[in-house]
């Protein structure tokens, strides 16, 4: 990367609040978080041998507001307008090691969560996108706590990072006397946007709350 390129991705707004959040809320992180990592490894490893963006158990994550996953992959016309109109930058494309899913989009929320900008649904030509109105209409999936690593939780810190990124603030999540986050599942959207905020644990990419969502893409042989 070019100093130019370096300087404009560090002054983007998304690189800032991003940046913001991760090192404010990362000193309490400091602190270890214990053996329960082991677990999180062992959970994603059974998705080992999928494309990335597939997640394993956690599924994958497709642009808000999308049809049912196999309706969507008859319609998906892997055009990439829905990724080129993110705002965030948050939708990826299958690449060939995803066989029939090949250039259909994806979001991986350890990275790069959806802002709801809502303007991948209007830019999709076959309706494998469906546009939205409100972003309470999306239901991508659902984050999960996991209680023996989040810092608020285990007792090992004071955290509070998902919370305060959460667009549906203090109805999808909320935190009790100790900053422990709790995840309203009827209310949350799966954007992930506390996934990637989530101080625990950067260099593993796995977090102490990841969204879970109900597709699933097999192995191909």
């Amino acid at each position: 990367m070019t100093q130019e390129n370096a300087a404009t991705s560090s002054s983007s707004p998304r690189y800032g609040r991003r940046e913001f959040l991760r090192r404010a809320f990362r000193v309490s992180g400091k602190i270890g978080v214990g053996g329960g990592a082991l677990t999180g490894l062992v959970a994603i490893g059974h998705g080992r041998d999928l494309p990335r963006g597939a997640r394993g158990e956690m599924g994958v994550l497709r642009p808000p507001n999308s049809r049912p996953e196999a309706e969507f992959l008859a319609e998906c016309m892997r055009c990439t307008l829905c990724a080129d109109v993110c705002e965030p930058q948050c939708i990826r494309l299958f690449g060939p090691e995803a066989g029939a899913s090949q250039g259909t989009p994806y979001i991986l929320p350890v990275e790069a969560g959806c802002t709801m900008c809502m303007k991948c649904g209007p830019a999709c030509p076959t309706g494998a996108i469906e546009p939205m109105q409100r972003m309470e209409e999306t239901d991508m999936g659902v984050a999960v706590v996991d209680e023996r690593l989040c810092v608020s939780h285990n007792g090992t810190g004071i955290c509070g990072a998902c919370h305060t990124m959460c667009p549906l603030h203090n109805r999808a999540i909320t935190l009790d006397y100790r900053d422990a986050p709790t995840v309203h599942a009827e209310v949350c959207t799966g954007c992930g946007l506390c996934e990637e905020v989530c101080i625990v644990d950067e260099r593993s990419g796995i977090r102490a709350i990841q969204v879970q969502s109900k597709r699933r893409m097999k192995a191909e042989a």
